[in-house]
């Protein structure tokens, strides 16, 4: 594959209500701080999907990276996403977790992911958080469509923000999103210094009935997203 080529995105998801004994076989794969961080959930369950959110992507990074899960170290960037210790990895990647649904993305160049249960409309959210461009494509749809076209921009629009990696620093509204071919949103302005949109790919996948997903990727290169399902039995 030549430098111009087609860019390859991974993307796992896999089920997060995972019961007492495996939540506490792979526990193990956490650092004291990791199952520290678990036990503050209020709820035995929320504790056992923060495990299997942090333990899937330790597995995975492990079967990438050819290491055991409790290998990778972990440090936070300055606006505080997790990267792997040493600043020298040919990886970036990203995790998201919504309801029991997971899904974490690897590239070589930056990437962020985002998947959302797609429930009702949340009330005056999209006026916070999106351009006018998209309220007035998002007021413009269906009424019975709507809360489906506001998950469709809400992922991709997280995971532009997470591959971005500045935290609330930028705001939703400061850049728009066209999602007129659901399976390709574009990032199509950004009112960012010295930031170049035409250097952005993203991608819409369905991670489940029921959800919506996005990846973001910075570069130029047409993305190929292999999608895969993964379990603790891997």
């Amino acid at each position: 594959m030549t430098a111009y080529g087609d860019l390859s995105v991974d993307v796992w998801t896999w089920n997060l209500d995972i019961d007492e004994a495996l939540a506490a076989r792979v526990s193990d794969w956490l650092t004291a701080e990791e199952r520290k961080r678990a036990a503050a959930f209020i709820t035995p369950q929320l504790q056992r999907r923060w495990i299997a959110a942090r333990a899937g992507m330790r597995g995975i990074l492990a079967s990438v990276l050819g290491v055991a899960p409790q290998a990778p170290v972990f440090v936070l960037g300055p606006h505080g996403r997790p990267e792997l210790a040493g600043g020298n990895s040919p990886h970036s990647f990203n995790l998201s977790h919504s309801d029991a649904l997971a899904a974490f993305s690897v590239s070589e160049a930056a990437v962020g992911v985002d998947v959302e249960r797609i429930k009702a409309l949340p009330e005056g959210v999209a006026g916070m958080v999106f351009s006018k461009t998209e309220i007035a494509a998002l007021e413009a749809a269906p009424e019975d469509a709507r809360a489906v076209v506001f998950y469709r921009y809400w992922t991709a629009k997280e995971a532009v923000l997470k591959a971005l990696g500045t935290g609330l620093s930028v705001s939703g509204r400061s850049f728009t999103i066209d999602i007129s071919r659901p399976e390709t949103p574009r990032l199509v302005s950004a009112d960012w210094k010295d930031e170049d949109t035409q250097a952005w790919q993203l991608a819409a996948f369905r991670p489940a009935e029921g959800f919506a997903g996005a990846v973001a990727v910075r570069t130029q290169r047409p993305l190929r997203l292999n999608l895969q399902s993964w379990s603790f039995g891997e």
